[in-house]
């Protein structure tokens, strides 16, 4: 195995885009793996549409770009070169997510995902065939739509300029939560930094920042965010007042700052092009053009709980904790996903199956934000990414025989547990919920060993989800309000429930 990096990418789409002013992209590129190459590690760059360059690489050119296509190459070049990290280089109109087929019951028909370029298993559009991620996967953008090189460049510089620093720096934050969330907020803030006394609350805030709390490196969002939308929102009752718009971060945040946003659509990247607009980026795009190094959001409707920890809470602070922690923001990527999929399994409902599909990785994975102590760095051996990848690929291999698949069902059938259901249903305001959903766990998924008679029944109990869903949002609304009731229950038992709410 090699300390490698593969640049993967479209020429055509890129060419397509840039025309004459695609050389300098490739220059800039060019200066990138020079310098990951003073780093110690060696950086391929492959077009897979172009002949040449997939044939130095080892594969057979793509004829057209698509999810399919891409999957495909992507896991041909993983299995003959092994890297420790894949950047996907470009917005979706150079190499397009794979858009998996929302596992839960809301208006986002598809998800656009980066996770299934991290695992091993084929090309697909069902969330159920990616719970067991083992490969470093990063997606560096440019502006989908545009033609002007500049921001691309600029990223790639970026990356080149990038230089790990003391923990300590990114010890200090800049947070902003919802009013209605707070409570979550401040778990998630004393969970990261031992204490949430910096936390900012939208309303009231929102309208300014001062420059001292912009430029701390380590920036987080529990807001609502929308679609095709330059900002964040906050709440407080039926108030939404802006939290924080793409304009407010300007030549205003720190070089090196990584982000991470709960927010639905935090890290979708806004086709500008398609919405006529010219003048305004996306939130995640305006902070890379701005220096930070990482932005880790959702690319769709994200949720969590109002008042306890759960789904998009989680993801994010087991990111930014890997950080901190010393690991590369690919790695980070990886390990939450990991970790994310080891507490919540071994069988997941069908909203936390679409947290694991919507919360991708923008920036280099290959960037280290954090510097190792002098002590550790002397200790460190040759093989210490090698060894990390191994293990990381292993334990994805092991979370994927062992999370079950959750499946909805085509009808929903009466609950042995109607009664409890019903109080449930009564004491938590989802009596007339809108829609409701049934989901079946394939409990033959199991690949986990029994050590008794009283183990292996346990293994094999079925289990199903229920899910009660109440909409207030109305068509035009910007903001997503959806609440959700998930029931799991045994034919014997209710096992718990819990309450999501739209992000």
């Amino acid at each position: 195995m090699k300390s490698g990096k593969l640049i993967i990418s479209s020429k055509k789409n890129l060419l397509a885009k840039y025309g004459k002013t695609f050389t300098k992209i490739e220059q800039k590129i060019s200066a990138l793996i020079r310098s990951d190459k003073k780093l110690g590690f060696e950086t391929m760059l492959v077009y897979i549409d172009d002949p040449a360059s997939a044939k130095k690489a080892g594969i057979k050119s793509v004829k057209t770009i698509t999810a399919a296509s891409c999957k495909q190459s992507i896991d041909l070049l993983y299995r003959k070169h092994i890297p420790a990290y894949i950047l996907i280089l470009g917005a979706q109109d150079v190499i397009p997510f794979v858009e998996i087929k929302n596992p839960a019951d809301d208006d986002d028909e598809m998800v656009p995902s980066d996770l299934p370029y991290a695992c091993e298993k084929p090309y697909s559009k069902n969330i159920n065939d990616f719970t067991g991620p083992g490969r470093v996967v990063g997606r560096l953008p440019d502006i989908a739509g545009s033609t002007d090189p500049q921001y691309i460049i600029t990223l790639i510089g970026n990356v080149i300029k990038a230089k790990p620093v003391e923990a300590k720096k990114y010890s200090n934050y800049f947070a902003v939560s919802c009013d209605s969330w707070k409570e979550s907020t401040r778990m998630t803030i004393k969970n990261l930094f031992g204490e949430n006394s910096k936390l900012l609350i939208s309303p009231p805030v929102g309208k300014t920042y001062k420059a001292t709390q912009l430029k701390t490196l380590t920036h987080f969002y529990n807001c609502h965010g929308a679609s095709n939308d330059f900002s964040f929102y906050g709440q407080k009752g039926n108030s939404y007042p802006q939290a924080l718009h793409t304009s407010q971060l300007s030549k205003k945040i720190s070089f090196g700052t990584i982000v991470a946003a709960e927010c639905c659509y935090g890290a979708e990247l806004v086709d500008n092009t398609y919405l006529g607009i010219d003048d305004q980026i996306s939130i995640a795009n305006q902070y890379l053009l701005n220096g930070a190094l990482a932005f880790m959001g959702s690319s769709t409707i994200a949720y969590g709980p109002v008042d306890s920890q759960g789904l998009a809470d989680l993801i994010t602070q087991y990111f930014v904790k890997a950080i901190v922690d010393g690991a590369s923001t690919g790695r980070a990527m990886l390990e939450a996903r990991q970790k994310f999929l080891a507490e919540s399994g071994p069988s997941l409902d069908p909203y936390e199956l679409k947290t694991m599909a919507q919360f991708n990785l923008l920036g280099d994975p290959s960037v280290l934000p954090v510097s190792a102590p002098v002590a550790t760095r002397a200790a460190v051996k040759e093989n210490t990414i090698q060894n990390n990848r191994i293990n990381l690929y292993n334990k994805g291999v092991k979370l994927e025989s062992t999370i079950a698949n959750s499946v909805k069902q085509p009808r929903i059938t009466v609950s042995k547990n109607e009664a409890a259901i019903k109080r449930l249903q009564k004491n938590t305001d989802f009596s007339k919920p809108d829609r409701k959903g049934l989901y079946k766990v394939e409990e033959q998924k199991y690949k986990a060993k029994a050590e008794s008679r009283s183990g292996k029944a346990l293994i094999k109990t079925g289990a199903k989800f229920r899910t009660f869903i109440k909409e207030s949002s109305s068509p035009g609304d910007k903001i997503t309000k959806i609440r959700i009731l998930v029931v799991k229950e045994t034919d014997a038992d209710l096992l718990g429930w819990k309450i999501y709410v739209s992000r």
